[in-house]
């Protein structure tokens, strides 16, 4: 195990109807806000609503910024960011998944800039403060709403790259499970394997003596594949709230404190798939993540084993370390596959003469700096067509 520090400033409140607390907290930090927040679904169910009441009843002025894409767009922060600077707004309100959780990140530090804000994402520049963000989530998944994590797609230069400013951390979030039961099927398959790849960047990143952490990874992991039975019952609050705690501390930092410290790789080279083809994150993840996972098994298949044995009960026997690992691999792709996720970027429209570009693009991207760019495409192409 490494040395390592550890902060997280984020206050959670978990449970059902939890989203009661939202006017009394935003008020803390503020009597102006902007609401971020997606159009569709959460509209029609009423949660805006009940978040707009709720900022109303605890004398928050607020301005809406409504229509935040999946795969949240540089665009969108832009308009969030000048919204804020002509107001004078004190605080963002999120209400939704990751991507609205992310793009309201960006625009807190954005609101303090007036150059290009794509420059904090390519690391020309960095971002000195940004304003307090508060987070209702409705969706199990990127862990966002207890994190640094901001990722953006810029549609113009078909990029999708992140930053993690410890000002990012939300101030609170709202963890209502009551909120999530209306996740459609398929969204909350994307969740759940979201949740499991974010478990196995650090898992498998080749520290040793890592016992509590990897036990906090194989937990997040069981607890997801324990509560699969949501996609057959997707109002079940008590599987909706196990998936949710799980979402959030997959991805808080606990996991990966002590660990080798290595970029998210696999989630690097989803991100240039999904910059191109607009795909729903966790379901890049499916495809992408186990082609990786192949790939590091087969050059250190040790870890592996033990990931084998305990998430998926594989016999050792005699078969080799390496046999065992790539059988626990195969099984988690299997998993992805039950829950009606893609396992092919054929699936899901890639072009096989694309390949090349999003091997090299992967490369190119700050987090991308160790990979190389043959060994994206062997992995890339493994995972293109079964």
């Amino acid at each position: 195990m490494n040395s390592f520090q550890f902060y997280n400033p984020t206050k959670i409140f978990f449970g059902n109807g939890e989203i009661s607390r939202l006017g009394k907290e935003t008020a803390k930090y503020g009597k102006k806000a902007l609401m971020v927040e997606t159009r569709g679904t959460l509209e029609k169910l009423g949660i805006n609503e009940r978040a707009r009441q709720l900022l109303e009843e605890s004398g928050v002025e607020f301005i809406e910024l409504s229509g935040v894409e999946p795969n949240p767009r540089l665009s969108s922060v832009e308009k969030g960011a000048e919204i804020c600077k002509k107001n004078g707004l004190d605080i963002i309100i999120a209400i939704g998944g990751g991507s609205v959780i992310d793009c309201a990140k960006a625009i807190g530090f954005a609101a303090f800039d007036d150059g290009d804000i794509w420059d904090f994402f390519t690391l020309k520049r960095k971002a000195k403060n940004g304003l307090p963000i508060g987070v209702v989530s409705t969706v199990a998944a990127t862990g966002s709403e207890m994190n640094t994590n901001c990722v953006i797609t810029n549609k113009r230069t078909q990029q999708k790259y992140a930053t993690h400013y410890e000002f990012s951390f939300p101030k609170f979030a709202i963890l209502d499970p009551e909120l999530h039961k209306t996740v459609p099927k398929y969204l909350t398959a994307c969740g759940m394997a979201d949740t499991i790849s974010h478990v196995l960047e650090g898992y498998f990143d080749g520290c040793e003596n890592t016992p509590l952490q990897d036990r906090i990874a194989e937990g997040v992991i069981l607890t997801v594949i324990e509560n699969e039975g949501i996609l057959d019952g997707l109002e079940n609050l008590i599987k909706r709230s196990n998936l949710s705690w799980a979402a959030t501390i997959a991805l808080n930092g606990l996991n990966d404190a002590g660990r080798g410290g290595k970029f998210y790789d696999a989630h690097t080279i989803e991100h240039e798939v999904s910059a191109k083809y607009d795909i729903a994150h966790g379901a890049g993840l499916a495809i992408v993540h186990p082609a990786w996972l192949f790939n590091l098994c087969k050059k250190s298949p040790e870890k592996f084993v033990q990931f084998a044995e305990r998430i998926f009960k594989i016999k050792k026997g005699i078969k080799s370390d390496l046999e065992v690992g790539l059988e626990g691999v195969e099984a988690l792709r299997n998993k992805f596959k039950s829950w009606g996720l893609p396992i092919t970027l054929k699936e899901i429209g890639v072009e096989k003469s694309m390949l090349d570009r999003l091997a090299e693009d992967s490369t190119k991207s700050p987090e991308g700096i160790e990979l190389d760019k043959n060994e994206v495409l062997v992995v890339l192409e493994s995972c293109y067509a079964k």
